[in-house]
């Protein structure tokens, strides 16, 4: 699809023309420095702008990619630079940039949406809405998925540009299944029928597998499971970020539970029976009981410290693998070596996680996954109108024309009428994988809140706890009954 904005800044011939103010509602006092062409279009003259991206590894390297398009596209008035930092080092980055060094913050954001009525809060950014005005950019709000969208607004006004949403996504072995006459599963009830049988398969020394091995087989050799240990088809850990940061609030949301309250005042709303439900699933997952779906471990306990990575997949060893989908174009890499004589990444696929932790899918919510959005956020401390509407114009970039090379790293667009074109939907890795991540409708994301911190990490508390082996005998209601009672007194106390 085509954007008429890029066309008309693209024709900006005059340096001159007139100072445009407008009353941008920051916390900084703003600078009238707008100057417009004959046509009455702002002009950039080569305004710089500082991001900082939330961004990593391969993540980063399609960014800059797609950044450095638009550097091209705009050579000479707009040029992004960018600086990538984890997300686990980014909110300690900022909360002391923006105490101590403001002189040194960044000019925009590409992180978390629902990080948005946090940082209004904290004074941090400042509504990107009234720039979009200011620089006629086209902005339909109804093009936006509406829960993306809902999570970076504030009394009514977009503060930040949503981008995209993503979550953690299920790897299967599809060549396993095969040879072992089992089918890839659909649903929570498919997914532990396939498991046990290939559990009992293996108990039996009847199970297929192949993969990178220490006895001598080649990678596409077939083999059979060793009997010596249990086979666990789908190894989880807390200590990977898939299950800490997605697995856990999906089981919740699956089994009707809610991260927040109803009441619009963004107060924690996971301490309920249907949430208690939802992590009940995980934790019979590592350890079952009679009243388990499953009657054997899906997983092994690892502890909380552990990462399962890549090699249990590889292996063989297991069938299935949570990761994320910024991950599986290099894990296709992978494969087509390792199989390249036999099918090549054609052994692997790769589906969402809806339906996939409640038995009862007939429910509305059975089919959500936990997701996060990144989006676009305007900082409090840029005082330059034309740096201001500069950020806009980038903004409205990344939403409309990152598009299939982004969604190839898992992030899937924000905006509907980038997701429903027949470019992006005749894509051949749309076709190939893509497509099994659903729509940004699929995905439930945190409301707006500015407590979002706080109900996070309470929530994490309660999930590592209902699956460690420390407390599996510990009811999932009371654990998280005390740690809903610690985040309220919390929040009381200190925010």
């Amino acid at each position: 699809m085509k954007r008429s904005k890029i066309l008309t800044v693209l024709s900006i011939v005059s340096l001159f023309g007139g100072l445009f103010s407008c009353s941008s509602g920051s916390n900084t006092e703003e600078v009238n420095d707008i100057v417009r062409d004959g046509n009455g279009s702002i002009v950039y003259n080569n305004v710089e702008l500082k991001l900082w991206s939330v961004t990593t590894g391969e993540d980063a390297s399609t960014q800059d990619a797609i950044i450095g398009n638009f550097n091209s596209l705009y050579e000479g008035m707009i040029h992004v630079t960018t600086e990538h930092i984890s997300r686990y080092d980014l909110e300690s980055r900022l909360t002391s940039t923006m105490s101590f060094d403001k002189k040194n913050a960044p000019d925009a954001l590409f992180t978390h949406g629902h990080r948005t009525n946090e940082y209004i809060g904290n004074e941090w950014i400042q509504p990107i809405e009234d720039y979009y005005t200011m620089s006629d950019t086209p902005l339909d709000k109804s093009d936006f998925a509406p829960s993306l969208l809902n999570t970076v607004t504030h009394n009514g006004k977009m503060y930040s540009t949503p981008i995209d949403v993503h979550s953690t996504m299920i790897e299967i072995r599809t060549d396993i299944l095969t040879k072992n006459g089992l089918s890839i599963p659909s649903n929570y009830n498919e997914l532990v029928s396939v498991c046990t049988q290939a559990t009992e398969l293996a108990a039996k020394g009847n199970l297929w597998i192949r993969g990178e091995n220490s006895e001598g087989y080649a990678s596409d050799e077939w083999r059979k499971a060793t009997t010596a240990e249990a086979y666990t088809p789908f190894p989880i850990s807390y200590g990977d970020m898939w299950v800490h940061e997605f697995l856990g609030y999906t089981a919740a949301v699956q089994n009707g539970g809610k991260f927040l309250t109803e009441d619009g005042k963004g107060m924690p709303g996971w301490n309920s029976d249907e949430v208690a439900n939802g992590l009940q699933v995980l934790r019979g997952w590592i350890f079952p009981t009679s009243t388990s779906k499953n009657k054997y471990q899906l997983s092994l306990d690892y502890g909380s410290d552990y990462d399962v990575g890549i090699e249990p997949f590889k292996s063989g060893k297991s069938i299935f693998k949570l990761n994320g989908p910024w991950v599986y174009k290099t894990d296709l890499d992978s494969f087509s070596t390792m199989l390249r004589n036999d099918g090549g990444d054609n052994n692997i696929t790769t589906r969402s996680l809806s339906n996939m932790l409640t038995s009862d899918t007939s429910t509305e919510y059975a089919s959500k996954i936990k997701g996060e959005g990144h989006a676009i956020m305007l900082m409090s401390t840029v005082e330059s109108a034309t740096k201001k509407c500069a950020a806009s114009v980038f903004a409205d970039y990344m939403a409309y024309y990152s598009g299939i090379e982004w969604a190839r790293r898992g992030h899937i667009p924000a905006v509907n009428s980038v997701l429903n074109n027949n470019d992006f939907k005749g894509d051949a890795d749309y076709t190939k994988y893509i497509q099994y991540w659903g729509t940004p409708n699929d995905y439930e994301v945190y409301g707006p809140t500015q407590y979002y911190s706080y109900i996070d990490t309470y929530f994490k508390n309660s999930l590592q706890k209902s699956i460690a082996s420390q407390f599996k005998n510990t009811p999932i209601k009371e654990i998280l009954d005390e740690q809903y009672k610690g985040c309220k007194a919390y929040i009381e106390l200190y925010a």
